[in-house]
């Protein structure tokens, strides 16, 4: 029985066969000394711009014109080169199987920390591009699907990342190199809704949840390192429409083999969705977002590329909220630009160099009451990573960044956080707030340590530097692993972590621009298991010690006597059985306090979500029917709770008093969303994927936080995003 990813494997391949007469097609498979498939293989015409890179399972092609002669080469680093003589005479097409011999082995597919998922196989637990697209509930959104996975927090159902105990601004998102610090759309008070990012776009994807390389800084709890497409090898478009949006992608090769683009544009229209799932009294401006990605690649060698990335994204909400002083609207709008220019190469024969230069800028406002403020967020930075194998058991890797940026602070907050009428005392902000951080680190990958067969280590300096604040930390972190058997595999990683602290908080006015880094300490051990066919178990614990916390102090404004930790296991069991049924189960359990910002004490922290569980599955009931449900629960997210209230007679409004910090907890979070997907070829030739998706079937009365009264003595409950039954329809067609 043929599987959804199959079936649009087959629909591809049988409807982008193209052959000119005039042009000499070269394919054929390269594979190690083993016989195994070699992917990411450089397969080129020395001294031409004819080349490509070999699949996943070692296949490529390419075409060149008819009589021209020249020396194929393939490459890749740790292998020896191969090399062979084109005829020019040839008048047949030219097939080859080619086998590489190692000159060294390939380190990165068996040097790996803990806490990873990916994309590929040998970098983690393998999430694929299908499993994010078919994901039930998902929206096709890479954020969205991540949150399935343990080691991630359902604090909220926004797409932000809360990862083992952290706040989403110590997880990092970084495309092609360049960190891209807001990728959400409709951004408020209770995070971004989805990416902006099209999951069409994405080559590769790799994500830690803790103890990760050096090469990573600047960051205390994760990491989401993105890849996009390279040269599209045929021209292809999809357009998708359903209740909420619709877009369109395109992949246009310009220069056969030298030179593309592609393209991708989202609208939504959330307005038809509200009326459907009767939530339109809820917004005076029903959600609306727009973007479009675009990059365009340029092949200028065999094994050289440069890739222009761009990216413009925009939304605007009004939200009707009622708060114990007033009943208002919540404007908010945002505007959200980056562009990227990336370098590759490999030089030296086998040192693989990434260069890129980037630009990103994010503007943002939100209106409430008396609350009218612009935020401005822009980042210029250079970045090279550099990474050479220097024998068969010994890697190094290497690499500088420079970021610039700049936050702007304009408009007027509440004088009290209790009071936002617009009569009350305001808070006048007009603050600009500039630093310039370099960065550099070194690491090396051992294999064999010690002459022990299958243990290798890990280990890599990171340090990093911002002279405006007087700030310069060095972070040491080793990672070791022994696989016991080939299924099985033993992994442990110990590391320091830095963190500059939010850019407002060094305010001259209100902050202290004294302010250390943020320091955590992690600590991980991990066990994997590879049942084969990609089915798989890791279970993994943690520990993660926090220090030079800001802390609210009467004289400084801020100090770094802030502490904190975050310790639990992780659980997850992924893969596919005989029947056609596929997916994952994950769970995590955390415990984590801290002593921060506005705490009196150390606390539950709000990211103090005790337990975790997923289950995704997908049933293929025939080519061309799929099913699919996930079923998330999660404790209840701790809050501090309004215990009594103080009237001010000379304001005329109450003040709430509050119990001990996150003493209190919402109830606990449960949704099961269901999905079902019809494959279709339209006119025997237009691929066509129809959907209907059912978010929180069981209507599930789900919370982001309580309301008030006057006098604080009835609290309201205040909907999640989705806390009432949500139908979606939807066609996505290629062509």
């Amino acid at each position: 029985m043929l599987n959804l990813k199959k079936t649009v494997l087959l629909f591809i391949f049988f409807t982008s066969i193209s052959i000119a007469q005039t042009q000499l097609n070269i394919s054929g498979k390269v594979v190690d000394e083993n016989n195994q498939p070699l992917p990411y293989v450089n397969v080129y015409l020395a001294g031409t711009q004819n080349g490509t890179t070999t699949n996943k399972n070692g296949e490529f092609s390419f075409k060149i014109a008819k009589g021209k002669a020249g020396t194929l080469v393939a490459s890749i680093v740790g292998y020896k080169k191969f090399e062979k003589e084109i005829k020019s005479t040839a008048k047949n097409n030219i097939y080859l199987n080619i086998k590489l011999f190692p000159s060294s082995i390939k380190l990165s597919e068996a040097v790996v920390m803990g806490s990873s998922f990916a994309s590929e196989e040998g970098k983690g637990v393998v999430i694929k591009s299908i499993d994010v697209l078919t994901t039930p509930g998902g929206a096709a959104d890479i954020f969205q699907s991540l949150k399935t996975m343990p080691g991630l927090t359902q604090v909220s159902e926004s797409a932000q990342l809360y990862v083992r105990g952290g706040d989403p601004a110590e997880t990092v998102t970084l495309i092609d190199q360049a960190p891209v610090y807001h990728p959400y759309t409709l951004e408020s008070a209770y995070g971004g809704l989805f990416s902006n990012l099209n999951t069409a776009l994405v080559r590769s994807m790799f994500f830690s949840s803790g103890g990760f390389s050096v090469k990573y800084g600047n960051v205390l709890s994760g990491v989401l390192d993105v890849e996009t497409k390279d040269l599209p090898g045929t021209r292809n478009f999809n357009i998708g429409i359903s209740m909420a949006s619709a877009e369109i992608n395109a992949e246009l090769p310009l220069k056969e083999n030298k030179a593309g683009m592609r393209l991708s544009a989202q609208q939504s229209f959330t307005k038809p969705l509200m009326w459907l799932n009767g939530s339109l009294d809820e917004f005076t401006v029903t959600p609306v977002s727009r973007n479009l990605n675009a990059s365009l690649i340029f092949k200028y060698s065999g094994t050289g590329k440069l890739k222009l990335s761009g990216m413009l994204a925009g939304d605007k909400q009004g939200v009707k909220v009622q708060r114990a002083e007033l009943n208002g609207t919540f404007n908010g709008n945002s505007v959200n630009r980056f562009v990227n220019l990336q370098q590759t190469d490999i030089i030296f024969h086998d040192v693989i160099i990434k260069n890129s230069v980037a630009y990103s800028s994010f503007r943002n406002i939100w209106q409430l009451g008396i609350l009218d403020l612009t935020k401005t967020d822009d980042v210029f930075q250079f970045r090279t990573d550099l990474e050479k194998i220097v024998t068969s058991e010994f890697k190094i890797l290497t690499g500088l960044v420079v970021q610039r940026r700049t936050e702007s602070f304009n408009g007027i907050i509440p004088q009290d956080d209790f009071d936002l009428r617009k009569e009350t005392n305001g808070k006048f902000l007009n603050e600009n707030i500039s630093a310039t951080r370099t960065g550099f680190y070194g690491e090396i990958n051992k294999l064999n340590l010690s002459g022990i067969k299958n243990l290798y280590l890990i280990a890599g300096l990171r340090g990093d530097f911002t002279p405006k604040y007087g700030l310069a930390t060095f972070d040491p972190r080793f990672g070791i692993g022994y696989k016991l058997n080939e299924n099985s595999t033993l992994k442990a990683g110990w590391g320091v972590f830095h963190q500059v602290p939010d850019s407002r908080l060094f305010a001259e006015n209100d902050g202290n621009p004294d302010l250390k880094s943020m320091r955590a300490v992690h600590y991980v051990i991990s066990y994997d298991y590879n049942f084969g066919d990609g089915n798989m178990l890791r279970i993994e614990a943690y520990r993660k010690n926090y220090k030079n916390l800001p802390l609210e102090d009467d004289k400084k404004n801020y100090n770094n006597n802030g502490y904190g930790f975050a310790e639990g296991v992780d659980l997850i069991v992924k893969g596919s059985l005989p029947s056609g049924l596929s997916g994952w189960i994950s769970y995590g359990y955390i415990n984590t306090k801290r002593y921060w910002l506005n705490y009196k004490k150390l606390s539950r922290s709000e990211f103090d979500i005790t337990h975790n569980f997923s289950l995704v599955a997908k049933y293929n009931i025939s080519p061309m029917w799929q099913v699919g449900l996930n079923f998330k629960y999660a404790t209840g997210r701790p809050f501090t709770p309004v215990v009594a209230a103080e009237y001010l007679p000379a304001r005329n409004i109450f003040k709430p008093v509050y119990g001990e910090t996150n003493s209190g907890r919402y109830p606990a979070y449960k949704r099961l969303d269901f999905r079902i997907t019809h494959l279709n070829l339209l006119s025997g030739k237009y691929f066509a994927v129809f959907y209907a998706e059912m978010l929180n079937i069981l209507n599930f009365n789900n919370l982001s936080g309580y309301s008030y009264n006057a006098d604080y003595s009835v609290k309201k409950i205040i909907n999640s995003y989705f806390g009432r039954r949500t139908i979606v329809f939807g066609v996505s067609i290629n062509f």
